[in-house]
């Protein structure tokens, strides 16, 4: 959903998703005063110089995550991160694991005809033709989907797309950045099924183990069995750091991947991990090759849970711009909470709703602000315990000045003008907020604690 005050999350009709876990609390707490801020009506944007420079929250709120993560403890169990990785695997290497494809192919197809029913408007905030999404439509060849069914891997960073085509769809004409067509980002070396082709063929329909969508060809190729007994079988690394650098043997530079990316590891040097990575070879097969990544931005996998790796990723994921759908390989929402999670081994699906959905929530719907407050308090769990409201999923890192405080990834904040139009307060990235961010404006449609409604805390177990 976009129109809402916090927004950030997928809604796309043919991406379908699998399931994680959830379990019990713990809470660390932070002490500094914010000070009042009454609600005003003053601000309009016909006065930019009015509007503050910055919401209250992240002027007072430091954007660490060492400040949340003092009173962080490891998981309680052994069992319980064996658990949690034997489930990730699982999840993560489905695409290989099951014979044919699990999501819904038929409601896929559907979902992409029904674009052609809806008035559409394009990079030039001008309405999109019918025909153009015909045509579109007609190179995707939906009456021969599934022409394929081969095991494959992406051997480039690349986008998940609702139709074969890159020119986005927006629902109205300043729409941007909430191109409907844009689902994710498929991380390098990342396992999934080709199921179909374009007309063209430059285009392919994919499954990963998170839902359905069409990527370019040439950036994911099939594998062999040989090729999928070495990544399921063989001791991982996991990219700690965004935009890692990767050389092969001859310095070569590799496809820069993102945080959660995982390699094979051949051999741990002094300054590098020697890894495999997924190349083209021949008869347009994926082969494994060796190149090497700094030590400091990557880890064995998964990573231990403590305050050490926990303050890694969270700053590193401070630095992210929002990104729909990883438009432009930044991040919105559900990313940012699935990256966060997988360098430790912790599945989580790449919707919103589905994430809160992957194991047994904490409803909070049709509660109090209050209440809300004292129950995500009780039994939230820094770090690991995942917060919901319609189109939106936060992370609980912990308290400040008594209030619980999230970090997530928002595009806007809604308020409304002297003049009683409605306007947004731009945020635009990864931060760290109380759930009554940007009280100080006149809120149009509420703080996101007005409309949180479930808590889930991660692993099951």
């Amino acid at each position: 959903m976009k129109l809402i005050p916090l927004t950030c999350s997928i809604v796309a009709a043919t991406l379908l998703f699998i399931s994680a876990g959830c379990t019990t609390h713990h809470t660390a707490v932070l002490s500094q005063k914010i000070p009042a801020f009454v609600a005003t009506d003053d601000f309009s944007r016909s006065k930019p110089e009015e509007l503050p420079g910055e919401i209250e929250d992240i002027q007072k709120i430091p954007q660490d995550v060492s400040r949340f993560t003092v009173a962080i403890k490891p998981l309680p169990t052994n069992e319980l991160q064996a658990s949690a990785l034997q489930r990730f695997r699982k999840q993560h290497f489905s695409p290989w694991l099951e014979p044919e494809p699990t999501h819904d192919l038929k409601q896929s197809i559907q979902g992409m005809k029904d674009i052609a029913k809806t008035t559409w408007y394009g990079e030039s905030r001008l309405k999109v033709k019918p025909e153009r999404i015909k045509v579109i439509l007609g190179h995707a060849d939906l009456d021969r989907l599934p022409s394929r069914n081969q095991p494959g891997i992406a051997i480039a960073p690349t986008f998940m797309r609702g139709l074969p085509n890159l020119k986005p769809l927006y629902e109205t004409s300043d729409d941007f950045p909430f191109d409907q067509l844009q689902y994710s980002e498929v991380k390098p070396n990342e396992p999934l099924r080709i199921l179909h082709e374009s007309d063209t063929g430059a285009w392919l329909f994919v499954e990963t183990a998170y839902g359905l969508g069409w990527v370019k060809a040439g950036t994911v190729l099939p594998v062999d069995r040989s090729l999928q007994q070495r990544m399921t079988s063989s001791e991982l690394v996991v990219i700690t750091m965004d935009f890692a650098v990767i050389r092969d043997d001859k310095g070569k530079a590799m496809p820069q991947p993102r945080i959660g990316a995982l390699y094979p590891l051949v051999r741990e040097e002094p300054d590098y991990w020697l890894v495999e990575l997924a190349v083209a070879g021949e008869d347009d097969q994926a082969v494994l090759k060796t190149a090497r990544i700094l030590k400091k931005d990557a880890r064995r996998f998964p990573l231990p849970f403590n305050a050490e790796t926990v303050t890694h990723i969270g700053n590193e994921l401070l630095k992210t711009p929002y990104g729909w759908g990883e438009l432009f390989r930044d991040r919105d929402c559900s990313a940012t909470t699935r990256d966060f999670f997988m360098p430790f081994g912790i599945w989580l699906p790449r919707n919103s709703r589905e994430q809160l959905n992957s194991g047994p929530f904490l409803s909070l719907a049709n509660l109090s602000k209050p209440d809300k407050e004292k129950l995500l308090i009780q039994q939230g769990v820094p770090f690991r315990t995942i917060v919901h409201r319609k189109g939106h999923i936060m992370l609980y890192a912990g308290l400040f000045d008594d209030r619980p405080v999230v970090l997530h990834t928002t595009w806007a904040i809604r308020f409304k003008t002297k003049t009683g139009q409605e306007e947004k307060f731009y945020v635009g990235r990864t931060v760290l907020t109380t759930l009554e961010a940007g009280f100080e404006l006149p809120l149009s449609r509420g703080t996101l604690l007005d409309h949180v409604d479930g808590i889930l805390t991660l692993p099951a177990p």
